[in-house]
């Protein structure tokens, strides 16, 4: 278990910029990530003895033995090779399962790489397309709500919105507000998808697509890659480490059918893990990046994290709370919004973006002084989720 006294080193990591479409094949991606993340932990290939892949796409290509393909690609020998996948957690628990297998004693360093490319055309076989397409329908929304053709999860979202408005009387213009702060954030990042500012008002005024959910209150579907190299505990300081991991299931399948969604179970027990085991309390997080996929998910996630009151946390993006001299920067990379979403690839970016701040490698846009900083990751409708801990020594 990853705890203060449990520690993984972070050695390096990288993300590309997030787009459309993969600007190489899968492969060529894979190697220039994988390469830039040796030269970022200053370590050789030779030196990684643990690999764990993501699938080339949540609803992309096929994945038969990827894993064992890009090992081969990229000349690795290694005591241990995995591929996983868990919907929109799926980089999260395999950095997870790469952090233990160190803490395990198995093997020194490991290598993560997650890349996610999503094909915007559709294959000249409509009918293997049609096929394709509705196994991947019945896999994401479960028997029940598959064959309504939801395609998007956007209704659910929607519905769990609406419902947060309603609960704690909160307009819309302080849930429209989120997507012009995150691309604030975002027009300081050159690897973020979309950069031009906005205003509440072209939130408000961007495409309706499920009430009260607007095209702006959405992130985008995207591609891109990115890779993360784990080791021991070396004791050096100016290091940054993992010291707290939560993690936690619900029973449901997409949606939480049955409860709250507006209150989510899974981001509480596993924030609630993590900061136990760091010894680390919401207040003292520097630094944060968390799965909010539309705005309204952003608020419910940070209520859920501990780092506001129930129905409060839209005036930390007012007041100046949540961004640069708050006490809390979130999502300084612009979150899903602006940074874009290739859904695979979205937990370990945000690991190397929070790594980044706290070891200072992105240099204007750095949170200053960050020395603590939480990453979370979700899958379904937030029915599970993993939070992650990190501290500069």
């Amino acid at each position: 278990m990853i705890s203060k006294q449990n520690r993984v080193r972070i050695l390096g990591g990288v993300y590309t910029k997030f787009q459309k479409s993969l600007p190489k094949s899968i492969r060529e991606v894979t190697f220039e990530v994988f390469k830039e993340a040796l030269k970022d932990a200053g370590i050789q290939k030779e030196d990684i003895d643990g690999l764990y892949v993501t699938p080339p796409g949540l609803a992309g290509p096929p994945s038969f033995m990827h894993a064992c393909e890009l090992i081969e690609y990229l000349g690795l020998s290694t005591k241990t090779l995995s591929m996983i996948e868990c919907g929109g957690c799926t980089s999260a628990i395999a950095m997870r399962a790469a952090a233990e297998d160190i803490l395990s004693g198995r093997i020194n360093t490991a290598c993560v790489i997650a890349l996610d490319w999503r094909a915007a055309d559709i294959p000249e076989d409509f009918e293997y397309f049609l096929k394709y397409a509705v196994l991947m329908q019945t896999c994401l929304y479960g028997v029940y709500d598959a064959p309504y053709g939801i395609g998007a999860p956007i209704p659910y979202y929607a519905m769990s919105a609406q419902r947060y408005m309603y609960e704690f009387n909160v307009p819309y213009e302080k849930i429209a507000n989120v997507a012009v702060v995150l691309r604030k954030h975002a027009e300081r990042n050159p690897l973020a998808e979309y950069r031009t500012s906005i205003t509440v008002e072209d939130v408000k005024s961007s495409r309706e697509l499920s009430p009260p959910l607007r095209l702006l209150d959405c992130s985008p579907f995207s591609s891109g890659a990115g890779c993360i190299i784990f080791g021991k505990d070396d004791g050096k300081k100016d290091g940054v480490y993992i010291t707290g991991c939560g993690e936690f299931h619900h029973s449901s399948h997409f949606i939480n059918s049955a409860e709250s969604i507006t209150r989510f179970i899974s981001v509480r027990k596993a924030a609630q893990q993590a900061y136990e085991l760091s010894g680390k309390k919401p207040q003292e997080l520097d630094v944060a990046e968390i799965y909010g996929v539309f705005t309204a998910t952003e608020l419910m996630i940070l209520e859920g994290l501990g780092l506001a009151e129930e129905g409060k946390a839209w005036v930390g993006f007012e007041d100046g709370s949540w961004t640069y001299g708050g006490k809390t920067v979130v999502d300084p990379s612009g979150g899903r919004l602006s940074l874009g979403h290739p859904a695979a690839v979205t937990p370990l970016a945000e690991m190397v973006e929070v790594y980044g701040h706290l070891s200072e490698k992105w240099g204007e846009r750095n949170v200053k002084n960050a020395k603590t900083g939480l990453v979370h990751a979700e899958h379904g409708m937030l029915n599970g989720g993993i939070v992650f801990i990190l501290e500069r020594d």
